[in-house]
């Protein structure tokens, strides 16, 4: 008999499997009732996602989720988008139909698609001439929708930065503007110089346009509680010193807390013991070699020496000079080092200290060096 384990990763973490940030939630619920749009940056695998969809789960309002990671152009997020809101506004594939003909200005051909379930998926077969104005009228969809129904809708953009790829912020910001508070916009993105660009740089499109709603590490005494908790209900034991040396190389990360805690409940039988922990960290990290080898290799020979000078120095004074000079760095130097492993979201600074956003890699260099 398989057992469900009480730790998830690696999706939408819901229900039993996740853990606390109920204020944050609550937060969230309010913004989108009193018809705010909500901007969220965290890096990947710290559950914005989860956290998000979590809180429309408590809702009664419709809404439409996209990701914008995989989009390569504006037509395909002419189509993604209209899939996306076909499939989540509507409860059968003739009813989508029959709605977007009612609600449409343009007049497209609408295809549908079932898969091997029986699920469908919509697309839009334009007309000659209609291309120009048709991403307009399908961001206009989900307000009116919700127009047509009196109903609220929100929709979630993950991994929002990618439109500045996809060369169509100007025209989002220049539709969604208008939409008032029938529809409120949520934007995940997990690159936050790219995000702080977006929303916080006056001379973009998107700025002055969000509520900026950080997103805290959850505390380790909720993760104590929750593991604990995870391991009693399969009648197996696990100890505070066990606990806090996945929380001390996890850093509260809930991707990474529950893909610890998951690989140790694996391994015990009743009582987590002395060496479970470090075995499963190297068997993690072993997963997750490929990955971590491939962010290294994307960095320049400075950067990867001032990774190395903030392991040493704990994130703090990087520019004292004894330091700078045990790596053979001038401040120059370093200084655009650094800027460069902010720009691609390898560290952040917060409070006078650098850190790696990404704890487990920064654990695996450890080792590695």
């Amino acid at each position: 008999m398989t057992i469900r384990k009480p730790f998830y990763y690696g999706g939408v973490v819901a229900d039993a499997h996740f853990c606390n940030r109920l204020g944050k939630i609550n937060e969230l619920i309010a913004d989108i009732d009193t018809g705010l749009n909500v901007l969220l940056y965290a890096p990947r695998r710290f559950g914005k996602t989860s956290l998000v969809l979590n809180a429309l789960g408590r809702t009664q309002h419709a809404y439409v989720f996209l990701d914008l990671m995989g989009i390569v152009d504006e037509q395909e997020f002419i189509n993604e988008y209209f899939n996306a809101v076909s499939k989540s506004l509507t409860s059968t594939a003739d009813k989508a139909v029959n709605l977007f003909k009612k609600i449409l200005g343009l007049k497209p051909n609408i295809s549908v698609d079932f898969d091997a379930s029986g699920n469908p998926s919509f697309r839009l077969g334009l007309l000659p001439g209609e291309s120009k104005n048709v991403l307009k009228e399908v961001l206009d969809l989900p307000y009116k929708y919700a127009q047509y129904r009196n109903q609220k809708v929100v929709v979630v953009f993950d991994e929002f930065q990618e439109v500045v790829n996809l060369g169509i912020a100007e025209k989002l910001r220049s539709v969604l503007q208008h939409h008032g508070d029938s529809v409120s916009y949520i934007f995940l993105g997990s690159k936050k110089s790219i995000m702080k660009n977006l929303f916080f740089d006056k001379n973009k499109p998107f700025y002055k346009s969000v509520k900026h709603l950080p997103i805290d590490k959850i505390s380790d005494q909720d993760w104590r509680q929750f593991i604990r908790q995870g391991f009693h209900s399969h009648q197996k034991q696990i100890d505070d010193q066990a606990i806090d040396t996945i929380l001390s190389i996890s850093k509260g990360f809930p991707y990474y807390t529950q893909q610890i805690a998951n690989e140790i409940f694996g391994m015990t039988e009743k009582y987590v013991e002395s060496g479970m922990v470090q075995a499963a960290i190297t068997s993690i990290l072993g997963k997750e070699e490929d990955l971590f080898l491939s962010e290294w290799e994307r960095l320049s020979q400075l950067q990867k020496k001032a990774l190395k000078l903030l392991i040493h120095a704990g994130g703090v004074n990087i520019y004292a000079k004894e330091t700078m000079t045990h790596f053979s760095f001038t401040s120059s130097a370093l200084k655009k080092a650094v800027e460069g492993l902010l720009a691609k979201d390898v560290i952040d600074h917060r409070a006078s200290k650098y850190y790696f956003q990404d704890p487990l890699f920064e654990f695996w260099l450890r080792r590695l060096s």
